[in-house]
């Protein structure tokens, strides 16, 4: 059997470019930050990171839904190598940048950057199953791993996680150019529904500021009376769930259509929530890892294997290693919140993401967008994941903590033989009302969606134009 060199460098082109575009779609929240201003100001440039995720978010279904219309396979690679362009633009620029208002609109642009790439990416990869498992893994696995990359706040940046990498960047823009100048013409993109395109960017805006309002009350609770905090958190994960109700009603989840994969999307979401929070209280407080390459193999290889056997296993089984990922918060907090543990956590959410995703993928390209961006634009559950660890942080943790930074130099660096390099030593073990609260209701949002993924599926609802089943490519 001859080898295929082009289909070799669209199947590279397509991962590099899902990492690419999850890594720029992807700027947490920390609590420290590099930022001399006021408060005010401080506030406008944390706030800007949620709202254009948001946006990229919804550029990425419209750019999906633009790829389709011109059809044009090399159109689209060549708007994947702007989108690279401009993200190595901001890459070099953000170094000498001292204004807040221009690392504003530099964090806006890079993410609808992003946004451009992620959605044409995944109109020219779709049809295929090998570069459709290659932009899966390049999304999931970042979108997992790219936490534990992050090395704090102490200089300027479009994300807490950092800029990408200029070794990243060339590379992706290098297989993008080979592919827009060796894409063959007759091998275009399939020609889209006007109903389904317009559906897709109706629930993408929906979601994306539903979840963009609904994660801002949440930060205001940070001050308010505990018991406001918890009633405040319960009904907005339940508003949550009712806009993705709704928005995979309007979908369809029968064969081919969304609504499914927008339920697994959102499972993932809440399900690696909590444990990001782990991740950025680890890199502060435990020290730096040795090699996050280390993790990010924990995220790509159970994803590969899931993507690979998910024909075998049944959906029940990643729903519940979903299920199971916010209740090991109830186990002793060395078992729970330790290096290995963390690790675990992360192959176990990757293989679940891989079986899941793969189960489920949708044949309609704008609603397979739709699904990749949600894990980055859920804001609300990050929001909860953050806020129930601010109630149930220990109230002799802070002293702790302090001594722990006068004693840390008498730490030897790598004296702990794990993957971070030095710690504090913090010993406690304890797990509060707190803790078993947010378990529990990270759990019920988990078996929401998973109840909805394993229900009998309905046709979608009618529109004025009748959806297209994915068929061959002319």
């Amino acid at each position: 059997m001859p080898l295929d060199l082009r289909a070799i460098l669209t199947t590279v082109a397509a991962l590099l470019s899902g990492i690419l575009a999850a890594l720029a779609l992807t700027n947490p929240v920390l609590r420290d930050w590099a930022i001399v201003a006021s408060p005010s100001e401080v506030d406008r440039w944390i706030s800007s990171g949620p709202t254009a995720v948001g946006l990229g978010a919804v550029v990425a279904v419209l750019a999906c839904a633009l790829s389709q219309r011109r059809g044009s396979r090399r159109a689209a690679w060549i708007a994947i190598a702007v989108g690279v362009a401009v993200i190595a633009i901001i890459r070099a620029v953000v170094p000498e940048v001292a204004s807040l208002d221009l690392l504003i609109a530099l964090i806006i642009v890079k993410s609808v950057a992003a946004g451009a790439i992620l959605g044409c990416v995944v109109a020219v990869s779709w049809d295929r199953t090998a570069t459709k498992n290659a932009t899966l893994l390049g999304v999931l696995a970042t979108f997992l791993a790219v936490r534990t990359f992050a090395g704090g706040t102490g200089r300027m940046s479009t994300s807490s996680v950092g800029e990408p990498s200029w070794w990243l960047i060339g590379a992706t823009a290098a297989a993008v150019i080979a592919c827009a100048v060796t894409a063959q013409a007759g091998f275009r993109i399939r020609k889209p529904d006007a109903g389904e395109i317009r559906i897709a960017l109706v629930v993408i805006t929906a979601l994306a500021i539903g979840h963009r309002v609904l994660g801002a009350v949440i930060d205001r609770q940070q001050y308010a009376s505990e018991a406001t905090a918890w009633i405040v958190m319960v009904l907005a994960a339940g508003a949550a769930l009712a806009l993705t109700w709704i928005a995979a009603y309007r979908l369809g989840d029968t064969s081919g259509a969304g609504g499914k994969f927008l339920w697994a999307a959102t499972a993932l979401a809440a399900a690696s929530a909590p444990l990001f929070v782990d991740i950025a209280k680890g890199s502060g407080h435990w020290g730096q890892l040795k090699s996050p390459w280390v993790l990010a193999l924990f995220a790509a290889l159970p994803v590969a294997v899931g993507l690979r056997l998910h024909k075998q296993v049944p959906n029940l089984v990643p729903i519940a290693v979903l299920v199971a990922v916010p209740l090991s918060e109830l186990l002793p907090f060395d078992s729970a919140h330790g290096v290995w543990a963390i690790a675990l956590k992360i192959a176990a959410l990757g293989l679940a993401a891989g079986l899941l995703f793969g189960s489920l993928a949708p044949g309609s390209l704008v609603d397979a967008t739709l699904g990749l961006a949600i894990p980055f634009a859920a804001m609300a559950f990050s929001s909860i994941a953050i806020l129930t660890d601010q109630l149930s942080f220990p109230p002799m943790m802070t002293s702790i903590y302090i001594q722990g930074q006068i004693d840390i130099e008498a730490v030897p660096p790598h004296a702990d033989g794990e993957l971070f390099g030095r710690g504090i030593g913090i010993t406690v073990d304890y797990v509060t009302s707190q803790t078993v609260g947010a378990a529990v209701l990270f759990t019920l949002i988990i078996g929401f969606c998973g109840v909805a993924i394993l229900r009998r599926s309905h046709p979608p609802v009618d529109t004025t134009e009748s959806r297209i089943e994915p068929g061959p490519v002319g």
